[in-house]
């Protein structure tokens, strides 16, 4: 069973739940809640981001030590398709560092379409010895 690098109070109100996490990669699930609807009953474009933004930030923590913390500097998403119901998102490090960090991430809906890509540049901050 995955075990989160951490688990911000943001995570346990939206309800993601982690899949899995080793090796630089990730998957979390965010079950649809009606308030993470738009008007038009999709899921919101701010908790796709969201999830997608947990799950680029796990994948990174899990290639550095405990202790150590990340920050998103920059996030790009291209929303591809409206969302409806639960939705999985996969992350994967492309370049690691002492310091910066790249990523990349997808989001899927049940039925396995793509609603979201995105790219991210974190920081890491390694634990001070």
């Amino acid at each position: 069973m995955a075990e989160w690098r951490s688990s911000p109070p943001f995570y346990r109100h939206l309800g993601l739940e982690l899949d899995a996490l080793a090796d630089g990669r990730s998957v979390i699930r965010l079950p649809f809640r009606p308030e993470y609807g738009n008007t038009r009953g999709e899921m919101h474009g701010g908790a796709i981001a969201a999830l997608i933004d947990a799950a680029m930030s796990q994948a990174v923590r899990s290639t550095i030590p405990m202790g150590s913390a990340v920050a998103t500097i920059t996030m790009t998403l291209n929303y591809m398709a409206p969302s409806f119901g639960d939705l999985t998102a996969k992350g994967a490090v492309v370049k690691g560092g002492k310091s910066v960090a790249f990523v990349e991430a997808e989001v899927t809906d049940a039925k396995g379409s793509t609603v979201c890509r995105a790219s991210a540049t974190f920081r890491v901050m390694l634990p001070k010895s």
